[in-house]
């Protein structure tokens, strides 16, 4: 192995740049005698002009010192704040130079890719064991579907059963959705058309009314299997919690606001809202508001999947209860270029 080159740390790299700019302009300044004619001093206003030459361009060659040392030192900052934002929206892929001159932005670097591999290890562990407990729980409970129709005579009985078995299927499917480490290919989608296809799966459920007010082609950049998944688990969530007191069918009103950047779209109910307090509580796994808005047959994990789909597609999600009642859940997702509008 090449033996490495001798690197300075970021304290003696920085006063060494100092010391050489002090130099520099001593040097300088004593070169302002160089402006003295070799028969005599100059005239008052030469020599003055001559010294008023020379700290100006001290003056410049410092600035632009200082400037290049600044973007030496903050070049390696910037990308690790890059890289810690890319982390934190998914992509344990991202790494760092771990060859840099400065001693301390190495080790930051090489202590950076050691945590982005090591949460890429356990996210991987993490799949890989979800993985195999969904697989080894959906066994027994085909065999239990199996035994009940065949054994159970009593057809309310046996209704009752395969009902139970599908919620604890549905379950273990949330499970793995909000587990999934992988982050989507996105593709240009049509907004209406994924929503009318998730309209289709609500149109014999008599727990919702659903209203959509979307332009002809609304299209964003998206995953279509994440941007369902999205779509149904905030309409199925409006169906259990914004219901009439009457028990009647909870209406969601859906509409769409372009932005530079994103298109904004604002699901609107008009149930009994979330207590201020626990709108920002909403997407914790397992949490559950308030009783009007509580329900026992879901995996507590709804909303939590909303929010980790949007953040793959680098979209956001937020919530706000409306004046005269109900609540607006409003999601953007990244809007195509002006020539990027094709259909895919």
């Amino acid at each position: 192995m090449m033996p490495s080159k001798p690197r300075l740390g970021l304290f003696w790299g920085t006063l060494a740049r100092l010391l050489a700019l002090i130099g520099a302009l001593g040097v300088l300044w004593m070169g302002a005698g160089w402006l003295q004619a070799p028969d005599g001093p100059l005239p008052e206003s030469a020599s003055s002009h001559g010294r008023l030459l020379v700290g100006l361009l001290a003056v410049v060659m410092s600035c632009l010192l200082v400037a290049w040392t600044a973007w030496r030192l903050n070049r390696p900052v910037e990308a690790l704040h890059e890289a810690a934002g890319r982390l934190r929206d998914g992509d344990l892929d991202s790494r760092l130079d771990e060859q840099s001159a400065v001693r301390e932005i190495r080790e930051v670097n090489a202590g950076f890719n050691r945590m982005a591999r090591e949460l890429a290890r356990v996210e991987q562990d993490r799949a890989v064991m979800l993985a195999g407990i969904s697989h080894d729980l959906r066994t027994p409970l085909a065999r239990l579907r199996l035994e009940a129709e065949m054994s159970v005579a009593d057809p309310q009985a046996l209704a009752h059963m395969a009902a139970d078995i599908d919620q604890l299927n549905a379950i273990i499917d949330k499970f793995t959705d909000y587990a999934r480490p992988d982050l989507p290919a996105l593709q240009l989608v049509d907004l209406r058309h994924q929503l009318e296809m998730v309209h289709g799966q609500f149109v014999s459920d008599p727990r919702l009314s659903l209203h959509i007010d979307l332009p002809l082609e609304a299209m964003v950049w998206a995953d279509p299997t994440d941007l369902q998944r999205v779509l149904v688990n905030l309409l199925e969530n409006a169906a259990r919690y914004a219901r009439g007191e009457d028990g009647a069918a909870a209406e969601v009103s859906v509409r769409c606001e372009e932005q530079a950047a994103q298109v904004l779209v604002r699901l609107s109910d008009r149930g009994p809202g979330v207590p201020a307090a626990q709108l920002s509580l909403l997407t914790q796994p397992f949490f559950r508001g308030n009783a009007a808005r509580t329900e026992a047959t879901g995996a507590g994990l709804g909303l939590a999947i909303v929010e980790k789909a949007l953040q793959r597609m680098r979209g956001t999600l937020s919530f706000e209860n409306l004046p005269g009642g109900g609540l607006e859940v409003c999601i953007g997702l990244p809007r195509p270029a002006p020539s990027s509008k094709t259909e895919t």
